[in-house]
């Protein structure tokens, strides 16, 4: 049972998206935290990121959205379109009259740089280098103990050490594992692009032979990042080093003979870094009474949901709040697991579709781009697709009581 006062310090081992947020949120609530990362604070780790209004929410509720706004640019639609330019079907953003904006597009080490700078700046604590090889989640004090023989303690415990984490395996000993979904997404990046890319503030998808090449502009280098997704039955090791001289052999191969910008633009491209799929919807026990877990330890939404950035600041947000509003951590962890369970669960579900869309097989794929094409024709004329509604209008009340 908690017989203190308040939560005066949270140890978050995690320094990515998820654990950087709450930092950021808890030093706005006044606070104090430690996080704990494996990583050096100059890694840079990472791919394109899309950030989503309900993500950019997230950020407005910690008053840290202009920083991420000056370092990004807005996604206003995504198209569609064949080899020769046609376009197939295309969708806006998100709806342009929303006060939540359009989603913003960054590279993944920028978002998380400017995140802790904002964490740093009020006042919250990274040791970085430091790896987690173990997690008291059932004590008295919250702890976690690295690799160097040291401890670090605090009222309680917040596990955003990602998919494979330490901390849940601790609260759900006998509890899942993200499912390997079998496909793989392969993201990469070409400073010196060797043609036209679409404009920054379109994603276009060109439909090849053999899979899509979606890509834009990055508006503050020119550079190009571009993403597909193909069948994967071998997973990679975890272990693995990304070798950008291989995916680039292998991703030649399967762009080869299509009339695209494709070709060109994977043989300059520097930049290129494979990921399985994984989804992970349902976790048993999210909390004990002095830990928990947020982010990807606690969920895990394949790329297709478009959401993984965005849920983990919305996680972090949120259980700052919740922190800030509870005295005991179990009565805030509660909280948190009833503002969130439902809703992350759908994100993921929402992935999962996406998913198997992308990899329908051709006669599949036909009747999809005729059904499209109808639509074009008889819905769009009135009121043009957009975003998702129900996903992107989450929003974060930070000065109400969670």
């Amino acid at each position: 049972m908690w017989l203190g006062d308040v939560v005066e310090h949270v140890v978050v081992s995690g320094g990515g998206i998820a654990g950087t947020a709450l930092a950021l949120a808890l030093r706005t609530a006044g606070i104090a935290v430690t996080v704990v990362e494996s990583r050096p604070a100059d890694h840079g780790e990472g791919a394109v990121v899309r950030l989503n209004p309900n993500g950019m929410d997230a950020l407005r509720a910690v008053g840290a959205h202009q920083p991420v706004i000056a370092r990004s640019f807005p996604l206003v639609r995504t198209e569609r379109v064949r080899p020769d330019g046609s376009r197939l079907g295309y969708s806006l953003g998100a709806d342009p009259s929303s006060q939540r904006g359009l989603p913003r597009v960054m590279h993944w080490p920028v978002l998380s740089a400017v995140l802790r700078e904002l964490a740093i700046e009020r006042g919250a604590v990274f040791r970085h280098g430091s790896r987690v090889v173990d997690a008291e989640v059932d004590t008295p004090t919250a702890a976690v103990s690295l690799a160097d023989g040291s401890r670090v303690e605090g009222d309680v415990l917040v596990g955003a050490d990602g998919a494979n984490s330490l901390v849940r395996g601790r609260i759900n000993p006998d509890g899942p594992e993200p499912e390997r979904l079998g496909t793989r997404t392969i993201y990469g990046y070409a400073a010196e692009p060797g043609c036209e890319p679409p404009p920054p503030e379109v994603l276009r998808s060109y439909m090849g032979a053999r899979g899509f090449f979606a890509a834009t502009r990055d508006a503050h280098s020119g550079g190009c990042f571009w993403f597909t997704s193909l069948h994967a039955p071998n997973p990679r090791r975890r272990d693995d080093p990304q070798r950008t001289d291989e995916l680039r052999a292998e991703m030649s191969e399967l762009f080869a003979g299509d009339d695209t910008i494709a070709p060109e633009v994977v043989a300059r491209s520097e930049r290129i870094l494979a990921f399985d799929d994984h989804a992970l919807a349902h976790v048993p026990r999210w909390h004990t009474d002095r830990a928990i877990i947020i982010g990807d330890a606690l969920h895990v939404a394949p790329p297709a949901s478009e959401q993984g950035a965005a849920m983990a600041l919305e996680d972090g947000v949120q259980l700052a709040r919740c922190l800030r509003d509870h005295v005991d951590p179990a009565a805030a962890f509660a909280a948190f697991e009833r503002l969130r369970r439902d809703r992350v669960e759908a994100v993921v579900a929402l992935g999962r579709m996406g998913t198997s869309r992308a990899h329908q097989n051709a006669l599949a794929r036909r009747l999809r781009n005729l059904r499209t094409k109808a639509k074009r024709y008889v819905e769009w004329q009135r009121k043009p697709p957009m975003g998702r509604g129900w996903a992107y209008d989450h929003h974060i009340d930070w000065e109400s009581r969670a």
